[in-house]
């Protein structure tokens, strides 16, 4: 997430134990879970390496994101008044850490942001499906390809906040989805 490996590395089990004072059972254990999470990718005489994310991938997963965060944003405007202070309070985040140019804490509060939406619409399946995406990682790759400015991005939240607060699912929708759909990779920009 950080950078400090590229895409193609490769990650040898042994040096990586070494490296963390541990055997290579917890090492190839993470490795695992790194690729379920889209991050890795083993090959079969090869080892594990870090996986290449494409923009064609990343345009990809923002169109399916876009359709399930405006459902979701419909959903969650019902209870809109409910949402508000906890949208507001991870906008807020969002501001700081832009300010301080700290992408990491961007990425997390921006994919708490999403998170609470999704939650807020009550759709159990909906959140299964958006989880599968990986927001946070596919929102880091994306901060790393992109210029924008951060502050701008945390405000252009603002309309989704006011949206769902206001209790209108069909802006909600629109908004969430245009949101998402305006910082694809081709776009520019992150989300």
């Amino acid at each position: 997430m950080t950078g400090a490996l590229k895409p193609g590395d490769r990650l040898v089990e042994l040096k990586i134990a070494g490296e963390m004072a541990t055997s290579q059972a917890p090492v190839r254990e993470a490795l695992r879970e790194l690729e379920a999470m889209g991050v890795v990718e083993t090959l079969r005489n090869k080892g594990a390496r870090v996986r290449v994310i494409s923009d064609e991938e990343l345009r990809q997963i923002y169109d399916v994101r876009a359709q399930l965060e405006g459902y979701a944003s419909e959903l969650a405007a019902r209870n809109g008044a409910a949402l508000k202070a906890g949208l507001e309070a991870c906008v807020a985040k969002m501001r700081k850490a832009a300010r301080k140019g700290d992408s990491m804490a961007f990425a997390d509060h921006n994919m708490a942001f999403h998170r609470a939406i999704v939650e807020g619409s009550g759709n159990r399946v909906l959140l299964d499906m958006w989880e599968t995406l990986n927001v946070k990682m596919r929102t880091m790759v994306n901060v790393a390809r992109s210029s924008r400015n951060l502050i701008d991005l945390a405000e252009s939240h603002l309309p989704i906040v006011e949206a769902i607060a206001a209790g209108d699912g069909a802006l909600a929708h629109e908004t969430a989805k245009q949101h998402v759909l305006d910082n694809k990779p081709d776009g520019g920009s992150v989300s």
